[in-house]
């Protein structure tokens, strides 16, 4: 009994100091004067930024149930392109972007489907073989996490389920941008493990012509990656299309990409 009691009381304990504490987050060197600091790196060239809350329409953010005394809450609304505080009476404009983005065509496999595309070969899920739009690549697998919900996913892609040694594509139809200044394609993309042979690349079109193989990653020693690739497209282009090509062997290895996107202001 006294055992228990002990435990219960160095666990309030932890608490209440932890409640009282100063909070630093990627850094241990904390401002005397902030409750929390956030540090922009986490070691090496990788630098991160603070993404307030978002919400897609004014819809959206009132469903906040904000009162009076919230004063100070934050939220970014995504189709004005404001940053909003609530001031405790109503939202009040901080800063609105000056530049809007405009998104053409987009396609995550879930809610976001405008961009159209085919695959060869044919879509196929025989586990541990996966070339398919799903949400999971099976067990053990759960290092692929910068893409969410559906997603291209890739394991074991030299099989004979469907799949073989050479380079599976899916291929984005045109997408006209005539209308937009600025134009960007991107994706988002998370490799593990990637050996020798293991191998993803893309190819962008200019008005249907082909600009060439880009390697996005050259397999080697158990490769591991992650991040968004964005492609700008030059002033004059009137349609973009891409494919995208991924080549790889073994079910120890695998990846996934998602958020395919064009987009410009």
């Amino acid at each position: 009994m006294r055992s228990i009691v002990l435990i219960i009381f160095l666990a309030v304990n932890l608490i209440s100091n932890l409640a009282s504490a100063q909070v630093g987050i990627g850094t241990t060197t904390l401002s005397g004067a902030a409750m929390l600091e956030i540090s922009s790196t986490t070691g090496g060239n990788r630098y991160l930024g603070l993404l307030p809350p978002r919400v897609e329409n004014y819809a959206q953010r009132d469903l906040i149930l904000a009162n009076s005394l919230d004063i100070g809450l934050i939220v970014f609304v995504v189709d004005t392109g404001e940053l909003q505080i609530w001031n405790g009476i109503y939202w009040e404009s901080i800063h609105t972007l000056e530049v809007h983005i405009q998104t053409l065509a987009r396609q995550d496999f879930d809610s976001e489907v405008s961009w159209n595309y085919t695959i060869n070969p044919i879509f196929y899920s025989v586990p541990p073989d996966h070339w398919n739009a799903l949400s999971d690549l099976g067990s053990g697998t759960e290092e692929i996490d910068r893409v969410y919900n559906n997603f291209l996913g890739c394991r074991d892609l030299n099989n004979t389920n469907g799949g073989g040694n050479f380079f599976h594509e899916i291929v984005f139809d045109p997408v006209d941008v005539s209308s937009l200044t600025n134009v960007r394609i991107a994706f988002d993309y998370d490799i593990f493990e990637f050996d020798n042979g293991d191998d993803v690349r893309y190819e962008v079109f200019h008005d249907e012509v082909g600009q060439g193989h880009i390697l996005l990653v050259d397999g080697s020693a158990n490769l591991t990656t992650e991040g968004t690739a964005i492609i700008s497209i030059p002033p004059g282009v009137t349609t973009v299309g891409l494919i995208i090509g991924i080549r790889q062997n073994g079910d120890s290895d695998y990846a996934g990409f998602d958020n395919f996107r064009v987009y410009g202001e």
